[in-house]
């Protein structure tokens, strides 16, 4: 593993764009000068010309940029040529790509045609055999001379006819060789792509746009790290593809890919993104346009970010090294904090993530009270991984708005509806009075003395305090100063932890976040620490996609929360409380930190799909969503079907027209069943291992 001190991006606390050399697809540039670009995938038959031309328009038209369509046999590369022109008969010219799985012969008739090509490394040369063996150098590097002879004609054509390449590697289709080697693991991944790109240039080809995809989004962003870094020691200067596979639909898949692209945007990764949802492809593009919004509108006035950026860097008393030493990059590490106890909720140390709720906009009503925490008593959520997940999702505490009255509002709701949760108020709200049932003081990090006055007022009352620091306090250096005064006013560990006030849509928040927890950690403070995600009014406006506020917030709170920081989430907007509580407990699971539902790996349609994918996940969902903590994957086909789903507890396999395949993790145990019987089949399956329930 290569060490956490190599450079995978510009500057981990600075938003700056990785430096790429442009690959011209068509007339399109990706990398280089040119702001992130948006693409998709069409789902029609490559083969129904009419269908595929209409859906590539449609995407065209919905500002789509490249347009990837699959070509699994040679019949489907020969049409492209139908289709293409077809579309420029239309006077439409957007670039196409042409995607290729086993069919090296499919990929040169293809290079004639369009502007791109993509090639799977896993499987461009190779049939995985899933074969456990030991390979000597010697026969390692064997086999690259056999991948250099099979791959070279493609390099060769590609270059004489202006084409670009994407080396794109799939978590879940990793040849053999590289399994042996470096096992199912980021690592892995890099190496697979490497050992194409050197063929490449051993061609003098550079026109290569690199992607590293997975349906984990943690995997993914460790991938492309890796890669980064690898990039920088090597002096590649390839741009990156961004995406996460089988990422699923609805909220679900948003979020999903939101974490996985918006994470690696913030670092300054990647020069063109799709998302892949289980929808039609024309869904993808406002999602993808709304992720890049931000970072493309910097590119527009570079050197104004640039000054922004880099007066602060002069000035503050962290380094990069410093940051380091709190993340690992390519690899998760949850970051080390003392424990506290604030009534029956724990928080920080080896805890779950907590999730808490903020009324502060619409007042506490008593039909909010009761969908957001549990009556009676307080019920603990159990630890990823436990046996039997949690049956409900609770606010694990409530915030009272912004006023004396609030609080008391919120206090009477939930004495009025015999519901018990940890409540929180602002310390200046209080006036200094007794608040019984308030176990948890928040306060704006100020001067000595009210932070004095706050710690002994939380001790006088038997209340935990948070400290809460902004990003603005942060880049002007002030939360320093203050993070300073903590550390000497309020004891070496305890009852006490600190909010970061995080607001959305703003580029370079997460950089300035991770100073703040690098000084943190160099003064020795191990203080839980809860992100409190500020939503935009602009994001919630009329007219706005209510998906845009989750987006940027699945991006920032998702870059941090994959990084191991963060040990508790608030959302805080004019939303509904109930809609910031589902969506807090989407990102946790899209994380892989808290399991609290069903978990579904669906892949997007493409030509290759042998059922209709989104109604066959819908029906699927329909019977299985109430499994919370059970993964199921559901593949339209075995290209990355096997490999993605492997992270699954069970799997559905397109393998042939209506036909389908069951697996358990990545074992195939029943095959070749009819579509119209597998559903049952399925629970079936799940029920001899042990995880089924009755709906309730």
């Amino acid at each position: 593993m290569i060490s956490s001190l190599v450079k995978f991006c510009e500057h981990p606390f600075f938003y700056r764009r990785r430096p790429t050399h442009e690959v011209k697809v068509g007339d399109i540039g990706i990398g280089g000068e040119n702001p992130i670009r948006v693409q998709s995938m069409t789902i029609s038959d490559t083969m129904d010309t009419a269908a595929t031309v209409k859906e590539t328009i449609q995407l065209y038209e919905a500002g789509c940029e490249i347009v990837r369509i699959t070509a699994p046999s040679m019949n489907e590369a020969e049409n492209l040529r139908n289709i293409k022109a077809e579309l420029r008969r239309q006077n439409i010219r957007v670039p196409l790509v042409a995607d290729i799985h086993y069919t090296p012969n499919a990929a040169l008739v293809a290079a004639e045609i369009v502007e791109k090509v993509r090639i799977n490394p896993g499987n461009y040369a190779d049939k995985k055999k899933f074969e456990v063996r030991e390979y000597t150098e010697a026969e390692y590097q064997g086999e690259l001379e056999r991948i250099a002879q099979r791959f070279s004609p493609l390099v060769k054509k590609c270059r004489a006819n202006g084409v670009a390449m994407r080396i794109g590697v799939n978590h879940g289709s990793l040849a053999d060789r590289i399994m042996n080697r470096y096992g199912d693991t980021p690592e892995g991944m890099v190496q697979s792509a490497l050992e194409f790109i050197r063929i490449c240039e051993a061609h003098g080809y550079k026109d290569i746009v690199v992607s590293m995809k997975s349906s984990n989004p943690q995997i993914m962003i460790q991938a492309y790290r890796l890669l980064a870094a690898r990039m920088y020691e090597l002096g590649m200067t390839y741009p990156f593809h961004l995406g996460v596979t089988e990422a699923g639909d609805g909220e679900d898949g948003r979020i999903k890919s939101a974490v996985g692209i918006g994470a690696l945007l913030e670092d300054g990764l990647g020069d063109t993104i799709r998302v892949s949802l289980t929808e039609d492809s024309i869904y993808e593009i406002p999602v993808a346009q709304a992720l890049v919004r931000k970072f493309n509108a910097s590119h527009k006035e570079p050197e104004r970010t640039r000054k922004r950026f880099e007066k602060p860097m002069r000035q503050f008393p962290v380094t990069r090294e410093d940051w380091r030493r709190v993340v690992k990059p390519y690899e998760y590490n949850r970051r080390a904090t003392w424990r506290v106890a604030i009534s029956d909720l724990e928080l920080g140390e080896k805890e779950l993530v907590r999730v808490g709720i903020s009324l502060a906009h619409n007042g506490a009503l008593a039909e909010d009270v009761r969908a957001l925490v549990p009556k009676a008593s307080y019920g603990r959520m159990k630890v990823l991984g436990a046996p039997e997940p949690p049956a409900e999702n609770f606010a694990e505490w409530l915030e009272s708005g912004t006023n004396d009255w609030d609080l008391q509002h919120t206090r009477a709701c939930l004495q009025s509806t015999r519901q018990h949760s940890p409540l929180a108020a602002a310390w200046e709200n209080l006036n200094g009075e007794k608040a019984p049932e308030t176990v948890l003081l928040f306060m704006h990090a100020a001067s000595e003395e009210k932070i004095l006055s706050s710690w002994q007022y939380a001790q006088k009352n038997n209340a935990h305090l948070q400290a809460v620091f902004t990003t603005a306090m942060i880049a002007e250096g002030s939360a320093f100063a203050k993070a300073d005064l903590l550390k000497s006013i309020l004891p070496a560990e305890g009852q006490w932890s600190i909010g970061i006030a995080i607001p959305g849509y703003r580029l370079g928040q997460v950089g300035l976040v991770r100073m703040l927890v690098s000084y943190l950690d160099k003064i020795g403070i191990a203080a839980p620490l809860i992100w409190r995600y500020q939503i935009p009014q602009e994001l919630i406006n009329e007219g706005s996609s209510t998906a845009d506020w989750m987006l940027d917030s699945s991006s920032q709170l998702g870059a941090l929360l994959c990084d191991g920081l963060g040990d508790a989430i608030l959302v805080e907007g004019a939303i509904k409380p109930a809609e910031a509580l589902r969506f807090s407990y989407n990102l946790l699971q899209a994380t892989r930190l808290r399991i609290s539902k069903t978990e579904f790996i669906s892949c997007p349609s493409c030509g290759r799909t042998l059922f209709n994918l989104q109604t066959t996940t819908e029906r699927i969902k329909s019977k299985t969503s109430h499994l919370k903590g059970v993964k199921i994957a559901i593949m339209g086909c075995i290209v990355n079907g096997p490999g993605e789903m492997a992270d699954a507890d069970f799997g559905y396999v397109g393998t042939g027209p209506k036909v389908v395949s069951l697996y358990v993790g990545k074992e195939c145990v029943q095959r070749n069943i009819p579509e119209d019987e597998a559903d049952a089949r399925l629970i079936d399956l799940i029920k001899a291992h042990g995880k089924w329930v009755e709906p309730a």
